[in-house]
């Protein structure tokens, strides 16, 4: 038996970065549905409970003692730094909301933009898990919106 490249991901590894990807999509999906019910502006606690639980986490992370599925050491770098960019980009897109709601844009305009931005943010997560290898353990997911 050949030993495992250093690089390569367990079961457990892939299912743990495959549940930030799903967090992360989850979030996605209630900032949209919120969006379409009320507003941009309503739709932010999503993106601020995103960052706050990726920053919660991530912290969780460095103390990670779970002996019945332990992650290799590459699933806990690639973890954290997935995690250190969910709370990243979740504040990033929380500015550039904030910014589009305070411009003369109509709010027809505005909603649409934000709702590009967070079709990006899927994207980003998507090529993600790909150059993590965990495309496998993921469904395919798109934002549903109707108007």
């Amino acid at each position: 038996m050949s030993a495992m490249p250093p690089n390569a991901f367990t079961p457990s590894d892939r299912k743990f970065l495959a549940g930030i990807v799903h967090h992360v999509w989850r979030a996605c999906q209630v900032y949209v549905t919120v969006v379409m019910e009320r507003s941009p502006g309503h739709a932010r606690p999503a993106l601020d409970e995103l960052a706050k639980w990726a920053a919660a986490r991530r912290r969780e992370l460095g103390s990670h003692n779970d002996t019945s599925r332990p992650l290799s050491p590459s699933a806990q770098q690639a973890g954290r730094a997935l995690l250190d960019d969910v709370e990243t980009i979740s504040r990033q897109v929380i500015d550039m909301i904030t910014s589009l709601q305070a411009s003369p844009l109509p709010p027809d305009q505005v909603e649409e933009q934000t709702l590009g931005i967070i079709e990006g943010v899927l994207r980003w997560t998507s090529l993600m898990a790909s150059q993590l290898g965990i495309t496998g353990n993921l469904r395919p997911h798109t934002l549903w919106f109707e108007r």
